[in-house]
């Protein structure tokens, strides 16, 4: 076997910078008149290397025809205008559904619907020129109607029952609050879409390479739950819930054809189960291996590749502030005393990870290393306690299914009982978690690794899962959105990490490693890309 790692190349996105779970680094600039779809926007900072790059060399064929993706985690649904579930725009993205433009695996933005844009010199209007000879799999053509849709889709809001059973005019799309700064979206003619905006956004291209971004048809979203229609070179194929999802090559497709006739994402929740499967050759790649003590078993295999890499995702000890104990600042502080980082990423994810002081990572421009904010010091963490009178009280710990999760909070139960609080661990299916934890916040304290698009912007927003409503916030990162300055701008972003770390909003454990097993001769696996596992270049030759 060959180890090969990939730090991941730094996101110092289109005019901003955020997003968790990404792996790349991109700057456009937002004063950028004129942009093609073949005209890359050049970094402002050059990313990092790879250290080698034979897995992501793509090939002009594949021998294989076929490809067997392993992965733990099953989407809940493939609407992706109702669920924030990852696992969605992770196979459905850049496959299935594209975007007006779409971030490389180097951190460039480029054109993929649109084949140029241009931006006012206020930066207050975009105009799209669409490509032409676009049709989605069900044969209706792609026009700037879909664009405005699709668009309107985001921002649309309805009347939802909020906590006190009151009906409120709210937005549902799960990352509406990423689209805010849009005021409107015409259709100019079939291929001309102008977008206005309230103020200028360091996020908006960026966000719209995302999921979010991607561009329905408003005739064949009935079942939007089951099955996709996009304009992708792959079709949706078929969902057997609980054990597969099966794409299709597009021969239609407008662009480049992908290289496999077929891509199977073999879902398996036990990661025992997952690692075995490749083993006995029932797999082509694991995207995402979750039980990494095995991975040696791995790398003395020269049948294998092992892709090691940081990523964007900060595993997150959620702690909902709406709700005692956590609505007192004292506890929040006791358990972040109360947690030896180090410890749980030894026990938990054996060794692999680093440890991380607030909601960012090493790779973020704006990172700060805040883990001597609140070191390890159990005693101190009971003094907190007593002084908020929470000495023996009990939490509700809901965790959803990846191994981070369950073993990490063992870890951390064990860590908190030895500090004077009672932890009872719910273990939950991620459809349960998402409806109970996500959306009705029915939970005292939770585990996860958000890799979601600026979810540093989720703090200083109560309406959040967690809950936090410190005032500064809000108003540093509305400045920090609106601030062309790159060096500003991280620097905005810098104070609101020291915010939320003063407020112990939640508790940051390390970052989540990227790893990858794959099959030797696999060519095109882009293991530095945000949100999609872009198989349009996949091939296996074996050697």
């Amino acid at each position: 076997m060959r180890l090969k790692t990939f730090w991941a190349l730094l996101l110092t996105l289109a005019l901003v910078a955020v997003a968790c779970g990404d792996d790349t680094n991109t700057t456009v600039d937002p004063t950028t008149s004129t942009t093609t779809a073949n005209e890359d926007p050049a970094p402002t900072e050059p990313p990092a290397t790879p250290t080698s790059t034979s897995s992501t060399t793509v090939a002009e064929k594949s021998e294989v025809t076929e490809a067997r993706i392993g992965l733990q985690l099953e989407p809940p649904t493939l609407d992706l205008t109702a669920s924030p579930a990852a696992a969605i725009p992770q196979v459905l993205l850049y496959n299935v559904y594209e975007t007006l433009v779409r971030l490389q695996a180097d951190g460039s933005i480029t054109g993929l619907l649109a084949e140029s844009w241009e931006v006012s010199d206020d930066a207050l209007t975009y105009t799209f020129t669409l490509r032409d000879g676009v049709s989605f799999h069900n044969g209706d053509p792609f026009t700037a109607d879909d664009v405005v849709f699709s668009f309107e889709n985001v921002l649309r809001e309805e009347e939802v029952e909020n906590e006190e059973g009151v009906l409120e005019v709210q937005t549902v799309h799960p990352f509406a609050s990423t689209f805010a700064p849009i005021d409107t979206v015409t259709a100019v003619d079939d291929s001309t879409v102008e977008i206005t905006l309230t103020q200028p956004s360091a996020n908006l291209l960026f966000f719209m390479t995302q999921g979010q971004g991607v561009i329905l048809n408003e005739n064949a979203i009935d079942d939007i739950a089951n099955s996709a229609i996009g304009t992708g070179p792959f079709t949706f194929g078929s969902w057997t819930v609980g054990d597969n999802l099966v794409l299709e090559r597009n021969d239609d497709y407008w662009g480049e054809p992908a290289l496999l006739e077929k891509i199977t994402f073999q879902y398996i929740a036990d990661p025992n189960a997952l690692n075995n499967a490749m083993l006995s050759d029932q797999l082509d790649l694991v995207a995402g291996v979750s039980a990494p003590e095995l991975l040696e078993v791995f790398e003395a295999d020269d049948r294998y590749e092992v892709l090691t890499g940081l990523t964007y995702g900060e595993v997150t000890l959620s702690l909902n502030g709406r709700r005692a104990p956590f609505d007192n600042i004292l506890v929040r502080q006791a358990v972040s005393h109360a947690i030896d980082r180090q410890a749980v990423v030894d026990l938990a994810y054996a060794g692999y990870g680093t440890p991380i002081g607030t909601f960012s990572t090493p790779l973020d421009p704006w990172y700060k290393d805040l883990t001597d904010v609140y070191p390890y010091d159990p005693g101190r963490a009971e003094e907190l306690l007593a002084e908020a009178g929470a000495t023996g009280a009990t939490i509700e710990m809901i965790l959803p299914p990846p191994s981070y999760a369950s073993r990490g909070g063992e870890i951390i139960a064990s860590q908190l009982e030895q500090v004077g609080l009672n932890v009872n661990i719910t273990n939950v299916e991620w459809g349960v978690w998402l409806e109970d934890v996500f959306t009705n916040k029915d939970f005292d304290m939770s585990i996860v690794a958000h890799v979601e698009p600026l979810d540093l912007a989720q703090y200083g927003n109560p309406d959040y899962y967690w809950g936090d409503d410190s005032p500064a916030v809000a108003p540093l990162l509305a400045q920090a959105d609106a601030e062309a300055d790159p060096e500003v701008r991280n620097d905005l972003y810098g104070q609101v990490l020291d915010e939320i770390t003063a407020q112990a909003a939640d508790q940051w454990l390390f970052v989540i490693p990227q790893l990858s097993v794959l099959r030797e001769g696999t060519t095109g696996y882009k293991v530095d890309l945000p949100g999609s596992l872009d198989v349009t270049q996949l091939a296996i030759n074996p050697r």
